[in-house]
Parts: C-alpha cells; structure tokens; sequence
C-alpha cells in the first residue's frame, strides 16, 4: 500500500525540495491542497497559466520520485451555496479544480457535499440529497472531459447533515453511479471526521469495502475535528489497520496531518516527519 500526505507538510519547502524529502522520508505521494482556498492569486491565475504553472509542478514532483494521487476540491466556511446562483459559483469552482488535478496528474478529486441548508442542518433531506445530485452530475461530465477517474465524496464532521455518515456518503455514491451509468463516484473516508460523529473508522472501512476510494487519515478525542497524529486520540488504530487489509484496500493510507508548524526546520522536524511515514507504512502493514 502507498503512502500519502496532504502537500502542504512538504511543499513548504518548495517543489522540488519538498518532493525530495518527502520521498526520503518513506511517502509515495501527495494530497494536493492548493485548490481548497479560491481566494488566492495562484487559483485565479487565467487557465493558460493555471495549466503551465500546474504541468510545471507535476513534472518537478514526478522528477523526485513522488507523485499526487488526489486533490482537494474547494472548501469555504461560512458555506454559500443556498441559492442557485452560489451553487453556479461553487460549481465553477469546483471545475477549475478538477481540470487542476487533472493538470497536476492525480486520478481522485475529494469533495464535500454541498450545504444549502447550512453545516450541520437536518432540513430538506431529500432536497439536499437531490441538489447534491444535480451538482455533482455536472461536475462528473467535467472528470470524464479531463481524464478524471473518481470523484470521492468525502464524511464530514457535522453529524447531523443528511449527506455525512459513512452510510449516507455510500448510498449517495450508489445513487449517483447509477444515475450517471459509471463508477466515478467513490467515498473518501475521513477518520477523524468518523471518530468525530461518533463511528468507529475501523468499522466504515469495512461498510465501504471497494466504494472506498480515498482517505484522510488523522486522528482526535470525540470532542473536536483537531487532526492529530494516529495515536494522539481515541481511535483504534489497529482496529483500522485490520480492516484495510481485510478489505484489500489497494489505494493510498494518505495522512490529512502533519508534523505542528511550531516545530522549527531542522533535526527534530526530520525525526518527526519520519516517524510519520512510519505510522503509515506500519497501519497499511507494509512492515
């Protein structure tokens, strides 16, 4: 199994640099985070620009041996998508980053669920589930124009939105592979996220078996969506690692942690980010 890490805990060093260590260190690829803020200059560079800048860096990351698996598509608190103009913005959006990852070389885009009603409001069950079907049917004619092969719809930490268990995440992906006649549509499964809504992560990987398609591995206490390192929290690691190979989980144990900014560059964040991979290869049972 191969081992991932969402992009910024190395590409902070710069490209190359970072692609370098980060393969030093035991990891095979990365989780590109850079589409998940759209108020920045590099995601509203013109698309000519938007493609050269992202080619530029597939090709630095693939040089060093590493390469980006999956992307994260655009994410933005307070949500706005309650009206059928902002869900037009979102969903441009949300294309532009899956031309991006198709730029960027990465087979999986991860997304949330849309929220027209709010975060973590129960309302309009079936009207959400139906909005979330129109959006992400257009956005699966976007995957299929570029090259994208999954769009994984990722569990998120608001237990009570009707598109947000591990269950409801795998119905909704039944559903839209069946309105869409493929099988594009996948769940990423957020650990932390589980752990959070009171699921036992061991147990969703299970549920999910091959409709588990990508995962964001971190770990908390039950109380708060705080992302720590496996170990530094409450869920069953072993319980975890179990089930991935029960299931012959053949994608990427890909880490949504990483070591604290509060920890200098130097000896000691070396140390740190090693014994991160290590986690890794140790939970996918590669040693």
């Amino acid at each position: 199994m191969r081992i991932g890490i969402e992009s910024p805990a190395y590409l902070q060093y710069g490209v190359t640099e970072g692609a370098r260590r980060a393969r030093e260190h035991g990891f095979d690829c990365f989780d590109y985070s850079n589409f998940i803020h759209t108020d920045t200059d590099f995601f509203n560079l013109s698309e000519t620009e938007f493609e050269k800048e992202l080619t530029r860096q597939r090709t630095l990351i693939e040089a060093e041996g590493m390469r980006v698996n999956q992307s994260h598509a655009p994410w933005e608190m307070p949500v706005k998508c309650g009206t059928p103009e902002e869900r037009a913005i979102k969903l441009e959006k949300a294309s532009k980053a899956m031309r991006g990852t198709a730029y960027i070389g990465a087979t999986d885009l991860v997304i949330h669920a849309i929220m027209p009603f709010g975060e973590n409001s129960p309302e309009n069950p079936a009207l959400m589930r139906d909005l979330n079907a129109e959006f992400m049917g257009k956005l699966a004619e976007v995957a299929k124009e570029y090259g994208v092969k999954h769009i994984d719809i990722e569990n998120l930490p608001f237990p009570q939105l009707p598109i947000n268990h591990t269950s409801q995440c795998l119905d909704f992906v039944k559903r839209m592979n069946k309105e869409t006649n493929s099988d594009i549509f996948r769940v990423c499964l957020d650990t932390g996220h589980s752990n959070f809504c009171g699921e036992n992560p061991a147990d969703a990987v299970r549920m999910l078996g091959s409709y588990l398609g990508a995962l964001h591995v971190h770990d908390n206490d039950g109380t708060a969506d705080s992302h720590r390192i496996p170990g530094i929290g409450t869920i069953d690691w072993n319980d975890f690692s179990n089930a991935l190979a029960e299931i012959d989980f053949d994608g990427v144990l890909n880490f949504e942690t990483m070591v604290s900014w509060d920890i200098p560059h130097g000896d000691e964040r070396d140390r740190l980010e090693r014994e991160l991979a290590l986690i890794g290869h140790k939970l996918a049972k590669n040693i």
